[in-house]
């Protein structure tokens, strides 16, 4: 079948593409009779030469008929599993398929976070029931496809050599993926990874003074989602957590930010002047805009069933109480907001929770380009 091809002159080619590299390569006509597909090895070198551990892009692989032909095309990815940060190291103590097997039985939800870079590699972290205890995750570089390339990581001694082995009921909350570090919510703590290009399988806990286990288990991580493949000097991750305002906690300690290397936590809101009236509403959110040095606030106020956007000037990575933008009320028909993100690859600006609205902060001001209503 191949050959009616071949006898043609038309062989497949391979053009493997990133935002800093194209190139494009050519299977050989000749066939072995026996063969019943074409075949080609490229040398990484042919491709790349760097080895050093960073973020990188994954590349984009298009395969057709005949370059230029545009005929039977099809697509997919390529990773650079020699540079990938997560890749190079053991995050914990390596589980066997027996062993793994023995948790699901006790899990109740499942945590996913992804490479910012790299779609294809991607964490999954179980949270578990009250009859369980440990943290438990799984690692893939082919987006969970195919099981034999997860690999399953305990990391439950590693988590307890910093708590002490007296708690219990040990489970994943949340899970962030940032370039260079891994942020792990857990019911008994917040614990950042060391820098994932010096691969050790080393955590800190951060310190939140007072919070307990019920603040955690009710724990959200925020990620502005960016590829540093082509960093720029002042691009550097921020990771938010907000936590369940309660009785003991105050709406200034419900929220904390953080940039790499996540070891220093800031209260995302400002301190109010004395005197001054405290907003009602409920911190949803806190995203960092880093190129227009802005802190975005996502509040909601069940009492009047109001959802705001406000938007702050961020100084020496604070931000400040003088607004950048006038404050902007959604529509009343989106009074349940979940959260918010940044598209990785624009600016525009998603809340989501009973309707999905899109937002560009670009410009002037912050106003609705588009509101998808869930069902």
């Amino acid at each position: 079948f191949l050959g009616v091809f071949t006898s043609g002159g038309l062989a497949p080619s391979l053009e493997i593409i990133n935002s800093t590299y194209t190139g494009i390569f050519h299977f050989n006509l000749t066939l072995f009779s026996d063969r019943l597909y074409w075949l080609i090895e490229i040398p990484r070198e042919n491709i790349t030469k760097n080895t050093d551990i960073a973020a990188v892009e994954e590349w984009l692989v298009r395969i057709t008929l005949q370059h230029g032909l545009h005929i039977y095309t099809t697509e997919g990815t390529l990773l650079d599993n020699v540079r990938e940060p997560i890749l190079q190291g053991d995050l914990g103590a390596i589980m066997t398929k027996n062993d793994i097997s023995k948790v699901y039985q006790h899990v109740m939800d499942l945590k996913v976070a992804k490479c910012p870079c790299a779609n294809d590699v991607a964490l999954l972290g179980f949270i578990l029931n009250e009859t369980y205890n440990g943290i438990y995750i799984g690692l893939s570089f082919s987006g969970f496809w195919n099981y034999s390339d997860t690999t399953w990581y305990n990391l439950t001694d590693t988590i307890y050599s910093q708590v002490g082995e007296e708690h219990t009921k040990l489970s994943v909350v949340d899970m962030v993926l940032t370039n260079h570090f891994l942020v792990i919510l857990t019911s008994l703590g917040l614990f950042v990874s060391g820098d994932l290009r010096y691969p050790s399988s080393s955590f800190s806990r951060a310190d939140f003074c007072g919070f307990e286990r019920v603040d955690y288990v009710k724990g959200k991580l925020w990620y502005n989602e960016k590829c540093f493949a082509n960093r720029e000097h002042f691009e550097v991750d921020y990771v938010t957590i907000t936590f369940e305002r309660n009785r003991t906690l105050s709406e200034s300690s419900s929220c904390f930010y953080s940039k790499e290397p996540l070891r220093q936590w800031l209260p995302c809101l400002p301190h109010i002047l004395k005197g001054k009236k405290t907003i009602a509403s409920t911190l949803v959110t806190f995203l960092v805009d880093q190129e227009h040095s802005a802190g975005v606030y996502l509040f909601s106020n069940q009492v009047s069933k109001t959802t705001t956007v406000s938007v702050s000037t961020l100084k020496n990575n604070k931000p400040g109480l003088k607004p950048k933008f006038p404050l902007f009320v959604f529509p009343s028909s989106f009074s349940s907001p979940v959260g918010m993100v940044f598209h990785p690859r624009s600016h525009f600006l998603y809340a989501y929770g009973d309707q999905v609205s899109t937002h560009d902060i670009s410009r002037s001001r912050v106003g609705v380009n588009h509101s998808l209503v869930l069902c």
